[in-house]
């Protein structure tokens, strides 16, 4: 695994639930990206994902509830009664999900972890940020 993106499938899965994994999805296809956080419950049997949405990338920043994961099916992206089903972010991962499962990353999209800015230590959530290792304001300086 690089910041170019997981190289097998079974690689992206092993961090997508390893319990406090966040990830960002790129589309070459569509030219977007989705920063995900996945966060297993205290009893290990639902994984919560939350999608990226404001300015603030901290651990605890602006996060909104995407749906869950249960542990017994990595497969299967669920809204439930809170969840964004109907989200651009939610299709995107639940797509993700299909083909990580099916054993293939398509080659149109990039799986990245989340790493820290080098120079400010907060969370790295676009793309170019991941690669270079710093923020796009800490890039500036």
């Amino acid at each position: 695994m690089s910041h170019q993106g997981f190289e097998t499938a079974q690689e992206a899965l092993d961090f997508i639930f390893a319990g406090k994994a966040v990830i960002t999805l790129t589309s070459a296809a569509t030219d977007t990206h989705f920063t995900i956080k996945l966060t297993q419950s205290g009893d290990g049997n639902v994984f919560f994902v939350n999608h990226l949405f404001g300015p603030d990338n901290s651990w605890d920043g602006d996060w909104a509830f995407l749906g869950v994961v249960f542990d017994d099916n990595h497969t299967v992206l669920r809204a439930g009664k809170k969840g964004k089903g109907d989200a651009p972010s939610f299709k995107a991962l639940a797509w993700t999900l299909k083909h990580l499962a099916a054993g293939s990353i398509p080659e149109t999209l990039t799986i990245q972890h989340n790493d820290f800015c080098g120079r400010c230590g907060r969370d790295l959530t676009d793309p170019i940020s991941i690669s270079t290792g710093l923020g796009p304001i800490c890039r500036s300086k």
